[in-house]
């Protein structure tokens, strides 16, 4: 299609090329020709517009619009769905096999089983001794039926405890923005500069609300927890690649972390001074020993 279609060939050399990275983007983190920005492996719009495209959300939204325009692609701006065009979207019978597929597929015609085999298909059925009466005392004896309207009380009030505590979007949201960019300085990337995202720094977000744990206490355990593990990967001389490498080390941070400890009036000065003194270094060109969260903490607290 990218060498026939009338359309790709009357674009400019950019515009194309936009073309080509977006079909990318939906093979690598879609499914079916299709992917919702935000949702599952697609990260935010932003994200993608500034780490991928190089350019703002807004223009990535407007380059989009324009291409959907002559449908190139597929786009719901409401939805935030990005897709293939027309031509290159699988079919229904593809689709259908494909989830037919997932489930096990058809079973084979000739599987045998107790309907099927001949051995089995003429015996009579088995008799089982006392009946029904008996399971029923059996059930009375070892059940009480006292019990189980308690249980089933106690297992409803967890529930609701459960999901009194469980975030919303909006709220995970909101603090994913607030530590993304903190903790991605904080490993020693230039936001400007350096390729990747920090799309997993969502995921501490939710599991420290769910802990309750507030965004200050959230911030706080990441940029402590990727600091620590950036000192001990320098004094060992290994090289880390990648945020991911933060991963596992600080959902283990979040969820040893203690949600009642309170953030003194020192740690936030702390914090302010610590990231000021990071853009400094990043001004600088990152030359001289990258400043360390603790050191600021320590000094407050004197």
């Amino acid at each position: 299609m990218a060498t026939t279609d009338l359309r790709l060939l009357a674009m400019d050399d950019a515009a194309s090329w936009f073309w080509v990275k977006l079909m990318w983007l939906i093979i690598e983190c879609g499914a079916d020709g299709r992917a919702v920005f935000g949702a599952g492996r697609m990260p935010h719009i932003a994200d993608v517009a500034r780490l991928r495209f190089r350019m703002t959300e807004t223009e990535f939204k407007t380059q989009m619009e324009t291409q959907s325009k002559t449908e190139l692609i597929v786009w719901d701006a409401e939805t935030g769905t990005l897709g293939f065009p027309r031509e290159l979207q699988p079919d229904r019978r593809t689709i259908a096999n494909r989830i037919n597929g997932a489930k096990g597929g058809r079973p084979p015609k000739k599987r045998i089983n107790e309907r099927t085999d001949p051995a089995q298909r003429y015996l009579p059925p088995m008799a089982i001794s006392g009946g029904k009466s008996a399971m029923t005392e059996t059930q009375t004896e070892t059940q009480p039926g006292s019990r189980a309207p308690i249980a089933k009380l106690a297992g409803t009030d967890i529930s609701k405890a459960t999901a009194s505590l469980e975030p919303t979007k909006d709220q995970i949201d909101a603090v994913y923005k607030r530590i993304g960019p903190k903790a991605f300085e904080a490993a020693g990337y230039d936001l400007a500069k350096d390729l990747g995202n920090y799309l997993c720094a969502r995921q501490w977000a939710g599991d420290g609300l769910k802990r309750g744990l507030s965004a200050e206490r959230i911030e706080r355990v990441v940029l402590d927890e990727i600091e620590r593990i950036v000192e001990r990967e320098t004094k060992a001389g290994r090289r880390i690649n990648g945020f991911g490498y933060f991963q596992k080390g600080v959902a283990k941070a979040i969820e040893a972390a203690d949600a009642s400890a309170p953030l003194t009036v020192a740690d936030h000065l702390a914090e302010k001074d610590w990231e000021a003194a990071m853009k400094d270094w990043l001004r600088n060109g990152a030359k001289d020993e990258r400043p360390r969260l603790e050191d600021f903490a320590k000094a407050r607290a004197a």
